[in-house]
């Protein structure tokens, strides 16, 4: 037998063996919903606008891990804290790439951190994050966070002339004062125009980038731009990647990507050099990367891409979840005067809340849980993507394969809170204290932040703590000073849900009163200071 004949025999049963060994392979995938050929789950998904709780719906079918066919993309969907702690981190050297998405990529996504892929870029962007935010470094911030809770707190009892949403998207400020300075940037008014539109008719899918005079809005808008782009079969162009290859002149979706992507490089630029040039408190997270030794690696662009994604990481967030915590006190007067009785006793009237407080203020901590556990603002997590092959529980997950963290099903799994957990209750943190009046903290939840939002693994997000600080002082704040009440919203629609990976909020109203006479002349007085 010729030797030529015998080596291609070989690699003949090589060849079918390893044919067979990958069909038994994906004989193993985790259980889903049955597909089309070719097309797979593409046209479930693409009829769904909040996909989080089509698969909260599926993972009563199929479980907690769950396969599902994008035209030949694999996906993974983890519905359960376990599944995803035990991929996302115990395996995290396997599982913290990101998916190339084309819509965000020609966005500018590798700028961005959360979006930027697993390798040295995106290693240099989490060390600077980290070295700016971390546990130790966010105290520094806390002056600017309560200044900011007083100009909040008393936005809502004096602006009577603003809608209640603008007003909260104004609590984003606390943000903006840590990222670019308290001066920075100056606020435009609350009603802008979205070029040449007004905001009160500009339109309620983001698949157009829309600037404003008002720093806060294009932030928002900038960050509603790429959470549209990832957000699962938003663009055709994503599931048939050969369209990417159609001439520019062709494809409008790629015209308007690059000259977004030029604008948000210009915002984030001027921006960023606004605020080293101008910042004399020298406190600013833009200052502190400007240091060479801090942010080492990153180019001066990648300096002002980092600011500018954490800032609008950072902004629809905390302004969604703040507008989900009047929702819930108006919806729970009882959980409101819990909390007052309890700031009232630590607190009491003559002072505003302030940091050292927190530790006494067990309840108001708690409804800061609650709230991001029961409304989390990104209800469905950025992918992440397996750099290997991998099984788990008897299930295989394909090299390659989208592992998408549904959090709000982790965030209301009956198994971890009980059966009441799509209610809003803080006392679930909860137990009562043996030494004084109040609570304290159940002890699997003194270290625990009891909800999943805010990511997992190399991926969790780096800014948590400051924004922990700034929905504490702010909840705290508001809930000393003022008391808050439904009132009968003159337009009842709801607000409609776009294609978009953020959690869309209620259309509500409040009626905002001082808690105690001197309210008023006492948030004045602060807010004068705090200018």
């Amino acid at each position: 037998m010729k030797l030529p004949f015998i080596l291609s025999l070989v690699a003949f049963v090589l060849l079918i063996s390893r044919m067979v060994l990958d069909a038994w392979k994906r004989k193993r995938l985790p259980p889903g919903p049955r597909g089309l050929p070719i097309l797979g789950n593409v046209l479930q998904l693409a009829a769904s606008s909040q996909m989080w709780l089509t698969f909260d719906k599926w993972k009563y079918q199929y479980g907690p891990v769950m396969y599902l066919n994008m035209a030949g993309q694999d996906i993974v969907v983890l519905n359960t804290k376990a599944a995803a702690t035990e991929l996302l981190e115990h395996r995290s050297a396997i599982y913290s790439d990101r998916s190339r998405s084309i819509v965000a990529d020609y966005l500018g996504s590798q700028l961005s951190m959360p979006f930027t892929r697993y390798g040295k870029s995106w290693q240099s962007m989490r060390r600077a994050g980290h070295a700016v935010l971390n546990a130790r470094i966010s105290a520094q911030y806390q002056p600017v966070q309560i200044e900011e809770a007083i100009i909040l707190t008393h936005s809502l009892l004096c602006n009577t002339s603003s809608p209640l949403l603008a007003k909260i998207n104004r609590s984003a400020s606390t943000i903006i004062s840590v990222i670019y300075g308290k001066r920075s940037l100056s606020l435009g008014k609350p009603e802008q125009e979205f070029d040449g539109v007004p905001q009160s008719q500009a339109p309620r899918v983001h698949e157009k980038l829309h600037l404003t005079s008002d720093p806060l809005q294009t932030l928002a808008n900038i960050a509603h731009r790429f959470t549209n782009a990832v957000y699962p079969g938003a663009y055709l162009v994503e599931v048939f990647p050969i369209l990417d290859y159609l001439p520019t002149a062709l494809v409008k979706w790629k015209r308007d990507a690059q000259r977004d992507f030029k604008r948000i490089s210009d915002i984030f630029e001027r921006y960023f050099n606004d605020t080293v040039r101008n910042d004399q408190q020298r406190t600013s997270l833009c200052v502190r990367l400007a240091d060479n030794e801090i942010a080492s690696g990153l180019t001066d662009i990648e300096k002002a891409w980092l600011a500018g994604s954490l800032s609008v990481a950072a902004l629809e967030t905390t302004s969604t979840t703040l507008s989900f915590f009047l929702y819930a006190m108006i919806l729970h007067p009882n959980v409101q005067q819990h909390a007052q009785a309890e700031i009232d006793r630590v607190v009491g009237r003559s002072r505003n809340p302030t940091f050292a407080d927190m530790e006494h203020l067990q309840y108001v901590r708690a409804i800061v849980k609650e709230v991001l556990r029961w409304q989390p603002a990104i209800p469905l997590a950025v992918p992440h993507i397996s750099m290997e092959d991998d099984w788990y529980k008897g299930y295989f997950i394909p090299k390659g394969t989208s592992c998408i963290p549904n959090v709000w099903s982790m965030n209301r799994d009956n198994d971890v809170y009980g059966p009441d957990a799509d209610e809003f209750r803080p006392e679930r943190f909860l137990q009562p204290s043996d030494k004084e009046s109040g609570f304290v903290f159940r002890d699997e939840f003194e270290t625990d932040d009891g909800h999943c939002a805010y990511g997992f693994g190399r991926r969790v997000c780096v800014g948590r703590h400051v924004a922990d600080n700034a929905l504490f002082i702010d909840i705290c704040t508001i809930l000393w000073a003022l008391c808050i009440e439904p009132v009968v919203s003159i337009d009842s629609e709801l607000n409609r849900p776009s294609k978009d990976l953020l959690n869309p909020i209620p259309n509500f109203q409040c009626r905002f009163s001082p808690r105690f006479p001197e309210v008023e002349e006492v948030l004045h007085y602060l807010r004068g200071d705090a200018q």
